[in-house]
């Protein structure tokens, strides 16, 4: 027989379990597992029938520990006997139900005193409660943790010991989870959003690194949406610290570990305070959001190393990560041959054996390669020294040199065992990989990034959209699996917004408003306003949550109340914008009820109390005058704004668009000669504008910043 893991194939001798019938490639890797593993609806209507507690795995294709807990424990006959004996065990998926990792990782966070993470292991009652749980557990006790069948056999004794008190623990939680998404909508005011405001940059002051830039000490992930918020507030309020934060902190990310020196792309998130040291795995929606950050600061300072680091992402991306069709794969995995960030890391001696003596003792002085290492095993993990600069100044070396070695290395890695690529198609991270593509070929000025774009919106609207009612799929991997969330609506509209401002093909707006509304049917809350992240067709999941925190994926109430803004301004439909007063009086409810927030929620929360610039571009018959208008807007940072890109060729089809329409007093006809544009705001509207120097002026004025 065949054990999948990841798309390896291993030999196995072992009888398959319930998951072999799954499609899931992270589920497939514990098909063979001697742990007898059910699906999540099959595992709650097998323990009812048993009358057994239940244990739940959580976990991801490309997680590390995921694998060493799986090697150590689920691969082993004695541990599986017992989980066996003792459980029902359910194996989650966490891509292909995030609902469940969401409120499952809130319960055992808060029953542990500590923190979710995955591998996610908790335990329940029959009916599906959560009592207790962890992370990773080793096989036997280390790393300051109990073994594995301790935990089993202390779990089992407790819940046969005392009944009352796993009620009550469950009964408790169970509440606790409710009345965490039981968020009452409050009155929204200017005052409130500066209040919240104030909070979120004193809390990121507060956590800042000021050496290495990022968040906290260790673990260290980039933390994007915060990134964001501050670079959107330094051209605000022209605040230069919030501008440097960003800076120091992107410019340590792309020379730490933490980037992959020679195929580019970042991996998920640093172990160290320096972003030396990372863990392996890269995921599609962290280089997407990466992508999106380094684009919109190049925008901002026009310093061209925020280009090119752009460009090596979206190199990654389509040479790791892009399907046939033009869809993107989730992620890589941290391991190969067995190892934890094999593939990567190199010995001072084998590229000195690749470069020779003199280039390689350079580039391993400029890379940080040493006998010693700073990985494990004497391996190093390649990043840029800080004496490179110094290096390059005495002219021992030059970039294009460096560029040169780093190829060679690049070539010979390739011939590595690589890691396994896990190919699920995930609707949200495509989307949020659409909309970056479609923003650098704008920022860039690269129509091929474009094609990416629309060639991916339409092969992810064909593969996932149910034909009989309309409905979005979450997931695709042979075939189409799962219903969508509201993160994947949310993230889907938001790109195809995009594409539509681009472009000004009608047919983009439409889509997004079909979408918009099977997102306003079915998942928006009647009595307290918000976005659940369920759609009212699921029923199998433990709580019905509104989230507001963005974790690793962009918040879906933060996302829709942008969408809601831009769909208002696009179409001058009223009930955008009642929507959107609603969504933001639930967002203060959250705020008044927890105190925090992070970037995307306040993102879109500027664009509300400040209200969105609109910006209606018509181009002209002049190819030189519509390129530096052009230009004038690749170039020029305006994230409070929405805009429209209206052609000869699209104009009748969206000439019934107030946000075209009114600019005509008298004639609908499209402007020929001169490119034109419009700078809209507050119901108050710029003549036409002919040149960037107008735009700057106007955008600058008194009238324009009103």
């Amino acid at each position: 027989m065949s054990c999948i893991r990841g798309s390896e194939i291993l030999v196995s001798d072992q009888k398959p379990n319930y998951l072999i019938n799954e499609t899931s490639s992270y589920l497939l890797q514990h098909a063979y597992n001697p742990v007898e593993w059910f699906t999540w609806d099959k595992g709650l209507k097998k323990a009812k029938e048993v009358n057994k507690p239940i244990l739940i795995s959580i976990g991801y294709a490309a997680c590390h520990w995921c694998h060493v807990m799986q090697h150590e424990s689920f691969e082993d006959p004695e541990t599986a006997e017992l989980m066996n004996e003792l459980f029902v065990s359910i194996k989650i998926d966490r891509e292909e139900r995030p609902d469940l990792d969401n409120t499952l990782q809130t319960a055992v966070a808060r029953l542990s005193g500590g923190r979710g993470g995955w591998p996610l292991t908790a335990f329940a009652t029959s009916s599906g409660q959560v009592f207790a749980g962890g992370t990773y557990f080793p096989k036997e006790s280390s790393y300051g943790l109990p073994g594995f069948k301790q935990v089993l056999r202390f779990i089992i004794e407790e819940y046969e010991k005392d009944p009352e008190k796993i009620k009550s623990l469950t009964e408790n939680n169970l509440s606790f989870l409710r009345e965490s998404y039981n968020i009452k909508s409050i009155a929204g005011s200017t005052e409130k959003i500066s209040t919240i405001r104030n909070i979120t940059f004193g809390r990121l002051s507060e956590t800042y690194d000021s050496v290495f830039g990022g968040f906290g000490f260790q673990p260290k992930f980039p933390n994007v949406s915060d990134l964001r918020l501050l670079l959107a507030e330094s051209h605000r309020t022209k605040n230069q610290t919030f501008l440097d934060m960003v800076i120091t902190t992107l410019n340590h990310l792309a020379g730490g570990g933490i980037y992959d020196q020679l195929g580019f792309g970042f991996h998920r998130y640093s172990t160290d305070r320096k972003w030396l040291i990372p863990h392996f795995e890269k995921m599609l929606y962290d280089n997407a959001q990466l992508l999106l950050l380094y684009l919109e600061t190049f925008q901002l300072t026009q310093n061209k190393p925020y280009a090119d680091i752009s460009k090596e992402i979206i190199t990654y991306l389509r040479h790791e990560m892009q399907s046939s069709d033009e869809l993107f794969f989730s992620s890589q995995d941290a391991d190969s041959e067995g190892r934890e960030g094999a593939f990567f890391v190199w010995k001072e001696k084998e590229i000195l054996d690749i470069l020779g003596e003199k280039d390689g003792t350079i580039f391993n002085r400029c890379f940080g390669v040493t006998s010693e290492g700073n990985f494990e095993n004497g391996y190093s993990v390649l990043h840029e020294r800080e004496d490179i600069q110094h290096v390059l100044t005495h002219g021992e070396i030059t970039w294009e040199k460096i560029s040169q070695l780093k190829q060679k290395l690049f070539l010979h890695r390739e011939k590595r065992v690589k890691p396994v690529l896990n190919d699920n198609i995930i609707l949200s991270w495509n989307a949020i990989t659409i909309l970056a593509f479609a923003r650098a070929s704008f920022i860039l000025s690269d129509p091929e990034y474009l094609d990416v774009a629309e060639q991916s919106l339409n092969s992810l609207v064909t593969l996932l959209q149910d034909q009989a009612t309309g409905r979005l799929r979450r997931t695709f991997r042979k075939q189409p699996r799962g219903w969508a969330f509201s993160e994947d609506y949310t993230l889907l509209i938001q790109a195809i917004l995009e594409l539509f401002g681009l472009t000004g093909k009608r047919k983009y707006l439409e889509l997004s408003l079909q979408f918009q509304r099977i997102l306003d049917d079915h998942f928006w809350d009647e009595t307290n306003s918000g976005y659940y992240f369920t759609g009212s067709w699921v029923k199998d999941t433990i709580v019905r949550e509104k989230p507001v925190i963005t974790f690793s994926i962009p918040n879906s109430n933060a996302v829709a109340l942008e969408n809601l803004l831009k769909l208002y301004h696009y179409t001058g439909e009223s009930d955008f914008l009642k929507r959107a007063d609603a969504q933001v009086a639930f967002l203060l409810g959250w705020f008044e009820e927890y105190e925090t927030f992070n970037g995307e929620a306040l993102l879109s929360l500027n664009l509300y109390e400040h209200k969105p610039v609109e910006c209606i571009y018509f181009g002209g018959s002049d190819l030189s005058e519509t390129d530096k208008i052009m230009d004038y807007y690749r170039s020029t940072f305006l994230p409070n704004s929405i805009f429209l890109n209206v052609s000869k060729e699209t104009f009748n089809d969206l000439k019934d668009l107030p946000l075209v329409r009114d600019r005509f007093k008298e004639s609908l006809e499209y402007p020929l000669g001169k490119a034109t544009t419009f700078i809209c705001k507050d119901l108050t509207c710029s003549v036409p504008l002919k040149t960037g120097t107008e735009i700057d002026l106007y955008l600058n004025s008194d009238l324009g910043d009103k």
